[in-house]
């Protein structure tokens, strides 16, 4: 049984733009054009990257026939710079204050702005939510985004100023596959958590997923359909696309709780959404662990906090912010081919799941 639990934000596409002038061409077109990705385009542009002489000369030869223009300002500050990075994440009004209180974003930045002061650099961080529109003029030598999602803006306005750009998490653009990437195993680590309810007695497990705009998200649910799969138990998920307060949390697992075969134990992708979990199960007087097993794959305040501290994911964002810098300060500054590096995290087990382990 799938659950699907829509809402929130919905975005659009702005008005026509005004009849007789000629579109811009930019990266992304080009990209579809000579069906590469746009970070294969850039390099071929920018005469960076590892692309042979044909492809590079293809790609040149599109941009003239179109009238593309390259920011020539842009490609000026690689010679000289500007000893600055920036960090950016593409979220909804929502969101904005949400993001920068987490303990998972503030661990990030913490890991990021030292070692971005260790190479010498300045780290700034963009309003999150701001568009591109706003960053035209931002002196910066590379870009952060935390979390792209798919047809990231901001992804979209670096790549096409010819910027370097680290991705902390996947982009779930085909055309953007080869990106400079650091990121957590969040499919890999949910099935460790789900393993971990087996053995202490669980046989539904239930998921609360956040919006699948989200890497991390797709992944989680990648991991959970593999997972129920294997064990042959009926799926028990719902997916949100509000915000991932605590209120969404609790709307969610009621709808879980309230299942004719309801879940002995939820799994939800945010710390805060297992919290709502919590304060669901508690106005359902269902006992937490005894009748209830939850965990959550992120880590912070409101889950060592709770009624029932709860087990969740260290992610060590210090580490991701920390990676994510050296990553960029090092395409900067060296010619780099795009990776993706990942960043083991740990289980932290707590009250949600203290239960003894089930006999064999």
């Amino acid at each position: 049984m799938h659950l699907s639990q829509r809402g929130g934000i919905m975005a659009g596409k702005s008005a026509d733009r005004p009849a007789g002038r000629r579109p811009r061409i930019g990266i992304k077109e080009i990209a579809e054009l000579a069906n590469l990705s746009k970070t294969a385009v850039s390099y071929a542009l920018n005469g960076t990257g590892r692309l042979d002489a044909d492809t590079r000369a293809r790609v040149i030869a599109i941009a003239r026939e179109h009238g593309y223009q390259a920011n020539l300002h842009a490609r000026s500050l690689r010679g000289k710079g500007f000893g600055a990075l920036a960090v950016f994440a593409s979220v909804p009004p929502t969101m904005t204050e949400i993001i920068s209180t987490t303990d998972y974003f503030i661990r990030l930045w913490q890991g990021a702005v030292s070692a971005a002061l260790e190479r010498g650099y300045m780290l700034l961080l963009a309003p999150f939510g701001t568009g591109p529109e706003l960053l035209g003029n931002m002196p910066i030598d590379g870009g952060i985004i935390i979390d792209p999602i798919r047809q990231d803006p901001i992804l979209e306005h670096l790549t096409a100023k010819g910027l370097p750009t680290v991705l902390v998490g996947k982009s779930q653009d085909e055309r953007d596959s080869l990106n400079f990437t650091v990121d957590s195993p969040h499919g890999a680590l949910a099935t460790d958590i789900f393993s971990h309810f087996r053995s202490r007695g669980a046989e539904r497990i239930g998921v609360i997923l956040a919006s699948q705009q989200y890497s991390y998200s797709v992944e989680v649910r990648r991991a959970y359909l593999d997972w129920i799969a294997l064990t042959g138990q009926d799926d028990l998920f719902v997916e949100i696309d509000e915000a991932p307060l605590e209120s969404a949390g609790y709307a969610a697992a009621q709808r879980l709780l309230s299942c004719h075969l309801r879940p002995d134990a939820i799994y939800t992708s945010l710390d805060r959404l297992a919290v709502g979990a919590f304060f669901a199960a508690e106005r359902a007087q269902i006992r937490v662990p005894d009748e209830l097993l939850i965990a959550a794959g992120s880590d912070g305040a409101v889950t060592r906090t709770a009624p029932v501290a709860i087990t969740a994911l260290d992610l060590h964002p210090d580490l991701l912010g920390r990676s994510a810098v050296e990553m960029l300060i090092n395409q900067i500054e060296q010619e780099a081919d795009p990776h993706e590096v990942l960043v083991p995290g740990d289980i932290v087990f707590r009250g949600s799941t203290d239960r003894p382990a089930a006999v064999a």
